[in-house]
């Protein structure tokens, strides 16, 4: 009979390799979240790429506050009214965004007066560079 404790004894110790991997599954799991924190100003949203979809014939206004939304991961002005309730913080003296909420989450991103994304209009239109 002192045999069969031997092998309980034997069976009970493969229980850490068990925990070992289910704290293996952990770290993959939290793995892809690192990937997708903020990313630098010079890489692309992955829902939708900056100036890609800009209209044409837009004034210098629109196409700002377009890129201000994009950045933070708005389709368009609509959506955004819709999800938050409330259009966009403007600049009075310009009428360009002066905050908006990113798209998820409560960051706010805040802008200055003056455009920032000339360089996306460019792209954006190709007549105007």
């Amino acid at each position: 009979h002192s045999q069969h404790s031997q092998d309980f004894g034997v069976s009970g110790s493969s229980a850490p390799t068990t925990s070992q991997r289910a704290t293996n599954s952990n770290v993959s799991r939290v793995a892809p979240q690192k990937r997708s924190a903020p990313a630098s100003p010079g890489a692309q949203a992955d829902e939708i790429p900056l100036g890609s979809s800009l209209p044409t014939g837009l004034s210098d206004v629109e196409l700002e506050n377009i890129c201000r939304l994009q950045y933070a991961r708005w389709a368009s002005e609509q959506e955004y009214i819709s999800s938050v309730g409330s259009p966009p913080d403007l600049w009075p003296d310009s009428g360009l965004y002066k905050s908006t909420k990113k798209k998820g989450d409560d960051c706010k991103f805040y802008w200055k007066k003056v455009p920032e994304w000339k360089h996306m209009w460019n792209k954006a239109s190709g007549m105007k560079a």
